[in-house]
């Protein structure tokens, strides 16, 4: 039988094509670009602090990629944006993604374990396998480096990724995007804005994504549906209502591992060669692996209500959030299963005004209520199988900023916090676990902002943060308890945001020291078939970051981001009570998992002015030195110091009506780790690996 689906899902995506137009929202003016005087740097806004302001106003070093931006850089989800934010890490792990913010995040995606990064959508927590989904119809990403506890809570130890979507507007608006390329590429998007009258209007947006796999099996494919409806009701000049849903459904072919220090047995010569010349060949034995499959649903309800009281402002913001998983894949020529369910509430009611010239305050209060399972199997055997994991807490918090004089604020803040986790489930060899305990925390901040100049600011910062404790899955003894220890934080910031040249030339530094008590890590040795997450009892990460943005000509626009990290662990021995199948190690001394020490990132896009419309080219590259893929630094598990490069070529027609563009991703075409574990026969590395060259061209209009 003839497989017409191909053919239909290209129908399709040129009808959605054929339908669209706008993109907005910009970091890069197109106007400013194209004229020939030139102006200065655009002011750009985030809700870092939960407020609207100018991020350069905004004490802290934070990233901001405007929707427009990630379209023209070929970014279809959070894992593509990698390139363009500096110290971090946005990396597959089968359906989830994790996240390392300055050498902070965590491996393992397992229902007892919660990332330490935080990943909002509209101000709602998503959990971990919600953060692969697609991204369309995005107004602004911003990454916040460094503890953000006082207003984000829990699992914000090492900053948050904030992605905010395009809201219903007053103006009836078609828009929409089609792209196709290598891999059999094809993705299409189509939105429509619809205003029904002066208080109300309408916004729906559908996007699908499809291309071959990446490896050599055919795994790591996609065929991803997704679906966003939102409204926007403003009654009256002082109440805004924004509801919406966002569904997403994938149908693709899970990523398997590779293997890495194999070296056909013999675990000598390169510890870091791939098993053959091709690294993404995931071969093994004949007829296996295989392109699996898994099944993908995601739902997530939010809402955000905004009433202007006069003299103070509210903001409740609802949610309700669902994922159903099951992912089959291949731990080299093992068949293994990892599957998840979520169901998840949350609440956040807060207050915002001032007291007089000198004060602006914000507080408020926050529930949430998560219940999860998973399972995770190899082969035949269950290594994990969590029944029932629920975290559930409550918190009160607030920050206010004191003006001493008119270049000097002072910033105080605070955030007391109570969560509870509790989980059951049997481990791999039939025996039950469980594990009950509950967690006390406050945590606080203190900085001050100086206005050196006009557009120059200096900042500091002291702040504390928390990540409630878990268990481990096995049962309790007398002799040892299951349960892990919450992390705990100190950090200390100094920072400068500047601009120079009438605006053309922006200078930001940040100086930053974390010191981590009981910080959490994880371990999945596939030797011992044994997952297990451990308190290191002293970790340091000082480092320093320099981002600067030069405008020289009103078609010209160049950026570079240079971040140092050492990060460290300082006293972390594992027990050898605990058998991970080495003996009693103290890791003092040893690099963070996935925190290289130099991260570079520069750009340059120029604009060419035609009669009609205008050319933009850009060029963006990235270098990183070497770094562990494991704590254990097995052999096999580091990435190499590597440089990725992605270019683009882009015709915008006058007004921005529709546009014609071509792009590449990694034109170096290099194998770069993701989620990495030790071997099953030896002493070498199993991985995912991030994508190899890939390229296409882009159409979208306006109407």
């Amino acid at each position: 039988m003839t497989d017409h689906r191909p053919s239909l899902r290209l129908a399709v995506c040129l009808a959605l094509a054929g339908a669209s137009p706008a993109w907005a929202q910009d970091a890069v003016q197109p106007a400013a670009a194209v004229d020939g005087a030139g102006g200065g740097l655009e002011i750009v806004t985030v809700t870092a602090q939960k407020i609207t302001e100018d991020l350069q106003k905004t004490a802290s070093a934070i990233t901001a990629l405007s929707g427009e931006i990630l379209i023209e850089a070929g970014v279809l989800d959070l894992r593509g944006a990698q390139n363009l934010v500096p110290s971090v890490r946005f990396q597959a792990e089968n359906a989830s993604t994790e996240i390392y913010i300055r050498g902070v995040g965590s491996t393992l995606d397992l229902p007892n374990i919660e990332p330490p990064t935080v990943f909002n959508f509209n101000g709602v927590y998503i959990p971990r396998e919600g953060t692969s989904v697609g991204f369309f119809d995005i107004a602004q990403l911003e990454v916040l480096p460094g503890p953000q506890g006082t207003l984000y809570g829990r699992a914000a130890l090492g900053g948050a990724v904030n992605v905010s979507f395009n809201r219903p507007t007053a103006e009836f608006e078609t828009s929409g995007l089609l792209e196709v390329g290598d891999y059999s590429l094809l993705h299409g998007t189509l939105v429509q804005n619809l205003p029904v009258d002066e208080t109300l209007a309408f916004r729906a947006a559908f996007d699908y994504i499809e291309h071959d796999g990446y490896l050599e099996t055919g795994a790591d494919s996609r065929d991803d549906y997704a679906l966003r409806l939102s409204a926007l009701y403003e009654p009256t000049d002082s109440l805004d209502v924004y509801v919406w849903a966002h569904g997403a459904k994938k149908d693709g072919k899970s990523p398997n591992l590779v293997r890495r220090g194999y070296n056909d047995g013999t675990f000598d010569g390169d510890p870091n060669a791939f098993n053959t010349s091709d690294p993404w060949d995931d071969r093994i034995d004949p007829g296996a692996p295989t392109a699996s499959p898994q099944d993908y649903d995601n739902l997530v309800l939010g809402a955000e209500v905004v009433w202007d009281l006069g003299e103070v402002t509210a903001t409740w913001i609802p949610s309700y959030f669902y994922l159903d998983w099951v992912g089959d894949y291949w731990l080299e020529n093992i068949p293994s299963l990892l599957t998840a369910h979520y169901n998840q509430t949350t609440q956040e009611l807060r207050f915002a005004g001032g007291m007089g010239e000198r004060w602006d305050w914000l507080g408020g209060l926050y529930a949430y209520r998560v219940t999860n399972d998973g399972r995770f199997v190899v082969g035949d055997l269950p290594l994990a199988d969590v029944t029932r994991n629920r975290l559930e807490g409550v918190a009160a918090f607030g920050q206010a900023s004191y003006a001493a004089s008119d270049t000097l604020r002072l910033v105080v803040g605070g955030r007391a916090s109570y969560d509870s986790r509790e989980g059951r489930g049997v481990t791999g060899f039939g025996e039950p676990y469980d594990a009950d305990e509950s967690y006390d925390q406050f945590d606080w901040k203190l900085g001050f902002e100086y206005d050196l100049a006009a557009a120059s600011m200096f900042y500091g910062t002291v702040q504390t943060g928390y990540q409630p404790g878990t268990y481990n899955l096995f049962p309790a003894t007398p002799e040892q308890s299951n349960l892990v220890d919450a992390a705990t934080l100190t950090a200390w910031t100094l920072g400068v945001k500047s601009r120079f040249l009438d605006d053309r030339l922006q200078l930001n530094n940040e100086l930053f020291y974390y010191d981590y008590r009981d910080l959490l890590v994880q371990s999945f040795n596939l030797n011992t078939f044994l997952l297990t997450t451990f308190n290191a009892g002293k970790t340091r990460i000082w480092g320093n970051q320099l981002d600067v943005l030069y405008q020289p000509t009103g078609a010209d626009r160049l950026n570079l981001s240079v971040g140092y990290l050492n990060a460290r662990y300082r006293d972390f021995i594992v027990p050898d009570s605990v058998n991970i199948g080495i003996p009693r190690r103290d890791f003092g001394g040893y690099e963070l998992q996935y925190a290289p020490d130099w991260t570079v990132s520069a750009g340059y896009q120029h604009d060419f002015r035609l009669d009609e419309g205008y050319v933009r080219a850009r060029v963006e590259t990235r270098y990183e030195s070497e770094f562990w893929g494991t704590f254990t630094q097995s052999r096999g598990t580091q990435q190499e110091s590597y440089t990725k490069s992605d270019a683009s070529v882009t015709y915008f027609a006058p007004g921005d009506r529709w546009s014609l563009g071509l792009w590449v991703r990694n034109i170096e075409n290099e194998a770069v780790l993701a989620a990495t574990t030790t071997g099953q026969f030896g002493p070498y590395g199993n991985a995912f690996i991030e994508p190899p060259r890939t390229w296409g061209a882009r159409f979208t209009f306006t109407l």
